[in-house]
């Protein structure tokens, strides 16, 4: 009895593990640094194996006279910036004080690997906006990138915006990962 209690334990352990999601967080080491100038600030993310964006935080400065932005993800080449249609869009407020913009819910499955976009449109503005760091220290899977009206800035900066992204499994996933620990729990029970 005891040794099912064990298998038991353990495979709830192997699904709640499997469920865990990735953070990719770069707001520790932020310097100080804010965009100044673009129209378009873009954060680049190489997916996770947790690959269902679902949810993306950002700080910006007090606005100058700006309300919005427009949030959208894009599939990202390295050598031109943005590719394909948008895969995601979405209006957030913009904080009369400044600070965090939390983007949730957003829910968009992407491919493990590849490399995708995330880009602050500033809608015209192009005063002190986004916060950035001109260091690598926590995320190296990525890079800032900045937008003139015509076309895409430091596409290898070396850079990172102040940001938190988390990634969560597909549902599929967590699906066949509990279906398999129930198996391996009921093969042990007989």
């Amino acid at each position: 009895m005891k040794r099912h209690l064990v298998c038991a334990g353990l495979s709830i352990a192997f699904v709640a593990a499997a469920a865990a999601n990735t953070i990719i967080d770069t707001y520790p080491d932020w310097d100080g640094n804010v965009t100044n100038g673009w129209l378009k600030i873009a954060q680049t993310v190489t997916v996770p194996a947790d690959n269902v964006l679902d949810n993306w935080k950002f700080a910006l400065n007090p606005p100058g006279g700006q309300n919005t932005i427009l949030f959208e993800i894009y599939e990202w080449d390295n050598s031109v910036g943005p590719i394909g249609p948008v895969l995601y869009s979405s209006i957030e407020a913009w904080p009369a004080a400044g600070g965090d913009v939390l983007v949730d819910n957003i829910n968009l499955p992407l491919t493990t690997g590849n490399l995708y976009g995330a880009i602050v449109d500033l809608q015209g503005y192009a005063g002190q906006s986004v916060h950035f760091q001109v260091n690598q220290f926590s995320y190296t899977g990525g890079d800032a990138s900045w937008f003139d009206g015509a076309t895409w800035n430091f596409l290898n900066s070396g850079w990172n915006t102040k940001f938190r992204a988390e990634f969560t499994p597909e549902p599929a996933t967590l699906l066949t990962l509990s279906v398999a620990a129930l198996a391996l729990l009921r093969r042990r029970r007989m």
